[in-house]
């Protein structure tokens, strides 16, 4: 079965996990942690918004969707802990109540696929748009195989490579425990992934955001690049350029015979092949949206 066959059927993807946001401020409540605008979920949108530490680098990016009982927000399993924890410490006397959904198990979609059963759509208790053709749904354990066909082998590995992999190609940056707190928003992009609001108000971290934006100090972007085969490097792993490190790992995962990733890259060596720490180089590639300031 080819990769094809693979990326068109439900997919567990243990690396992602859910956390719900609940109670009558939920709305309220997030609109003072993340970057976007939560009053905008209510035509059922999925927004994509980071949480920020009170200097403006990004804690954690999340993929938001309203539910009927508050807000329901997907983010790598290897943060939801400490995501839960950090906003719970803002919660004072909002009524909202912060956890881990740690009886639902995520499964990655592609969106133009045929419509799920019936039974299959019912298990689902949130979902989200996740990127361009995928769709992540968020189902009970006990309730998986109303969902999964899950093709003969293809590991765990494979799934999780292929999906970080269709996150480098479409240009999303993501953020893992040991990348937490490395970046500012416009670092990874997000200003232009619609995924902050410079109108909305006050929320944690927004004056630094503000002023990175308004005073035109963004000296770093997210650039892609291909590197031959051989591993994957980490998050935060260096790229350098004539011997000096200029970009930070993002993320990256083999695609085809290569690995391809996404770095924050210094402006000044955009477009450049840049060297990884083993020696590799790392070829620019494009991006599916434009970095006007590169």
């Amino acid at each position: 079965m080819n990769d094809a066959d693979h990326a068109s059927r439900p997919a567990l993807l243990p690396f992602l996990a859910v956390l719900r946001v609940q109670g009558p401020d939920a709305a309220t409540f997030l609109q003072g942690q993340v970057t976007h605008d939560t009053r905008l979920l209510g035509d059922g949108r999925t927004l994509l918004a980071a949480v920020n530490n009170p200097q403006g680098r990004v804690v954690a990016l999340l993929r938001l969707r309203g539910s009927p009982q508050g807000i329901d927000a997907l983010l790598p399993a290897d943060l939801a802990e400490a995501v839960a924890a950090r906003l719970r410490k803002f919660v004072l006397r909002a009524k909202v109540d912060v956890r881990v959904a740690a009886d639902l198990r995520a499964v990655g979609i592609r969106a133009d696929r045929p419509p799920l059963p019936a039974a299959a759509t019912e298990a689902a208790t949130a979902w989200f748009d996740y990127g361009p053709g995928r769709k992540v749904l968020a189902v009970p354990e006990g309730v998986l195989h109303e969902v999964l066909n899950a093709p003969a082998g293809e590991s765990a590995e494979d799934v999780e490579t292929r999906w970080w992999s269709q996150d480098v190609a479409a240009g999303l940056p993501q953020v893992f425990a040991a990348s937490s707190e490395a970046f500012v928003p416009q670092m990874l992009n997000l200003d232009l992934l619609d995924a902050i609001s410079f109108s909305k108000g006050c929320y944690t971290g927004q004056e630094i955001v503000a002023r990175t934006q308004n005073l035109g100090r963004i000296k770093r972007r997210t650039a892609r690049f291909r590197l031959p085969a051989g591993s994957s490097p980490p998050p935060l792993a260096g790229l350098s350029l004539d011997g000096t490190k200029v970009a930070e790992v993002v993320v990256s995962a083999r695609a085809g015979d290569s690995i391809e990733l996404l770095a924050v890259t210094s402006l000044e060596a955009w477009g450049r092949t840049l060297r990884s720490e083993d020696g590799r180089e790392a070829v620019p590639q494009a991006l599916p949206y434009p970095i006007a300031a590169a």
